[in-house]
């Protein structure tokens, strides 16, 4: 099948899973839930809505947004296209049954950074964004948010970072920003009371009020209305997009984290509590033995772990982490080399995943594994169409507590380009599906599969 066919098929795989819960800017987080996406609604809904935003004009590689219908029938899809200048451009597409269709937004509208709005008759349609260099995405959302938190941004000089918000909703909505770093916390004039008309896009600039900063976390707190956010991060011309979370949690899990001599990776974490959290990290690596890695965070702070380089832990693959916070905490993994970083959010456990090749470039690694201390099983099958087909012969994966096993050397099929969709689910749902992308150094491109629930 040809790259131009595959990739907006593929697409259907990534929507970022993030651990959320309820949390003010001041206030401590209740129990995560998921952010809301296509996939969480009901097939059979008369009408459903995808909310994409931060999507931009990158060079002569344009981002792009791609729509794939999970039902088996025909979907009408009407479309807007704002811009941060304001221009709106509709359209209508005709989606038939378990088909893909992508747009680029820069192409039919005039800006810098666009948000795409869709009105989906039905339901099984899911949306995602992906930028032109194919290294990062984020998935379209079905619902706007009250809160939202985002870690790790960097506003050092050769880099910036912004937020890109959309109003889903037909009146104004206005939201005000906090910012964390390893200073403390700040609530700076210019983000407080941001008003953001209806239907619109708008731009918040990091770098205006947080200048020459490393590891900036960011808490939104919506005061009327809804919005939907994306942080978007340019480190030395490596771009991230941010699904960011809801909430703040006690526990994360980072299964596939490099440790190549050639690659840096960093735990980056935003305290948005009025008490100090201790944070420790447990690395697992092989039968190499690793003393726990350990932080305190001032409240309303940022901080971080080096993980590589760092002598406490050698160079020996991928490494599987665990956090652990007295307090709620934001985490983001942060990958790269000396010069750039890429950040990637924890993955949310559950018992169900979609994994493909969105990129049309393969994977470097992808694994399972049971965040819980009780054994699961895991059963692997294609999805081709409306059929799903067992690929797995030799029964269900079985996984003890805590393992982590690669699906390369499980399932003979899926390979470092599988031309499939892989629907994996478990027992029960403390399953965490990782993949990394394939690159030089290995893991430095985290992605986040479909979550099936």
């Amino acid at each position: 099948m040809s790259r131009a066919r595959r990739l907006p098929l593929l697409l259907v795989v990534v929507v970022a899973l993030v651990a959320t819960g309820v949390v003010t800017t001041l206030q401590t987080a209740t129990n995560p839930s998921q952010l809301p996406s296509g996939l969480s609604v009901l097939l059979n809904a008369e009408s459903t809505a995808l909310y994409c935003t931060g999507t931009f004009t990158q060079s002569a590689r344009p981002g792009r947004v791609a729509f794939y219908n999970s039902s088996s029938a025909t979907r009408r899809l009407s479309v807007s296209v704002v811009s941060d200048t304001g221009h709106v451009f509709t359209t209508s597409i005709e989606l038939a049954g378990h088909a893909n269709q992508a747009i680029d937004p820069s192409a039919v509208d005039h800006g810098h950074n666009f948000a795409v709005a869709v009105q989906v008759s039905g339901g099984g349609v899911v949306g995602e964004e992906i930028s032109g260099s194919l290294r990062t995405e984020v998935p379209c959302a079905a619902a706007g948010v009250t809160q939202w938190y985002g870690a790790g941004f960097d506003t050092l000089v050769g880099s910036s970072a912004y937020l890109s918000v959309y109003n889903p909703t037909a009146t104004s909505a206005v939201l005000n920003a906090s910012i964390y770093t390893s200073s403390g916390f700040s609530a700076p004039q210019s983000f407080q009371g941001i008003s953001i008309p209806a239907h619109a896009q708008s731009k918040i600039n990091l770098g205006t009020e947080v200048v020459n900063t490393a590891n900036v976390g960011v808490g939104i707190k919506v005061v009327r209305g809804s919005i939907v956010v994306v942080g978007v991060q340019n480190a030395n011309g490596v771009i991230t997009f941010n699904p960011g979370v809801t909430g703040a949690t006690n526990e994360s899990w980072f299964p596939l984290v490099t440790t190549d001599q050639g690659a840096t990776a960093q735990i980056r974490v935003a305290n948005p509590n009025n008490q100090s959290a201790n944070v420790v990290l447990d690395v697992g690596l092989g039968s190499y033995h690793v003393v726990p890695q350990t932080l305190t965070l001032a409240p309303f702070s940022s901080g971080l772990l080096k993980v590589t380089p760092n002598p406490a832990i050698p160079a020996a693959g991928y490494a599987a982490l665990t956090l652990h916070s007295s307090e709620p905490v934001v985490s983001q993994l942060a990958t790269g080399t000396r010069n750039w970083f890429s950040l990637s959010s924890p993955v949310t456990p559950g018992d169900a995943f979609l994994v493909n090749d969105f990129t049309d470039v393969g994977f470097g690694a992808a694994t399972v594994t049971n965040i819980s201390s009780r054994p699961i099983t895991v059963d692997v099958s294609s999805y081709l169409s409306s059929s799903l087909t067992v690929v797995h012969d030799d029964g269900a994966i079985k996984l003890s507590g805590g393992q982590t096993q690669s699906l390369f050397m499980t399932i003979p099929s899926f390979s470092s380009t599988p031309s499939a969709t892989y629907l994996v689910s478990s027992s029960k749902p403390s399953l965490v599906v990782t993949l990394t992308l394939p690159t030089s150094p290995p893991g430095v491109y985290v992605v986040a599969p479909l979550d099936g629930r």
